[in-house]
């Protein structure tokens, strides 16, 4: 289940996603503290993340579960899709430990380096990706919860009800589609969701 809300209402934007190995029990801030509730994510739900601080990750519809071992859930932080031919897979040190096949997707558990020129994401604890190979970023996705009519690139474009776009990045209410196209999203009615 993902937050459903007009973007134009400032919703929060997923920073990615958690799927759980473990029965977790589930708190709630009250008059800010968190304090913990009856409730409990079952072993193998999925939900988004909103943020990770000090002992807390906050998901969505205003829950927190404890952080606590990895071992009890996967993290993931989008997808990269592998575009090119000689894409490597290295170790920490910059040591080609493979090469990866073009179409593959592959979760990003971490950022192992980020500046304004490239970014090194995790796809496992050993094997890194540079944003410098022939990769494809995707951050989240944007689903349509009713037929909408949009103005792209000077053309009108029918989506309907369900449909999912991907994008790389979101500011303020528009989304960078995989294709580089920005999509104003503030008079869409749709769910922004992690990947």
């Amino acid at each position: 289940m993902a937050i459903s809300q007009r973007v134009n209402e400032h919703p929060r934007v997923p920073i990615g996603r958690i799927s759980l190995h473990l029965q977790t029990s589930l708190y709630r801030k009250k008059g800010g503290l968190i304090e913990k509730v009856r409730e409990y994510l079952k072993i193998g739900e999925t939900k988004d993340v909103f943020n990770v601080e000090d002992d807390f990750i906050e998901i969505q519809d205003g829950y927190f579960i404890k952080r606590v071992e990895e071992p009890q859930y996967t993290m993931t932080f989008g997808d990269i899709i592998v575009k090119g031919t000689n894409v490597k897979a290295c170790s920490k040190n910059g040591i080609i430990l493979r090469t990866l096949k073009p179409g593959i997707k592959l979760k990003v558990v971490s950022f192992l380096f980020t500046s304004s020129d490239f970014t090194v994401y995790g796809i496992n604890d050993n094997e890194f990706v540079s944003s410098d190979e022939d990769i494809q970023y995707v951050s989240g996705n944007f689903e349509f919860n009713a037929d909408a009519n949009v103005l792209i690139d000077g053309q009108t474009r029918k989506f309907r009800k369900g449909e999912i776009l991907q994008y790389q990045v979101i500011e303020g209410n528009s989304i960078l589609l995989l294709d580089d196209i920005w999509l104003d999203i503030s008079s869409l009615n749709g769910t922004l969701q992690g990947c």
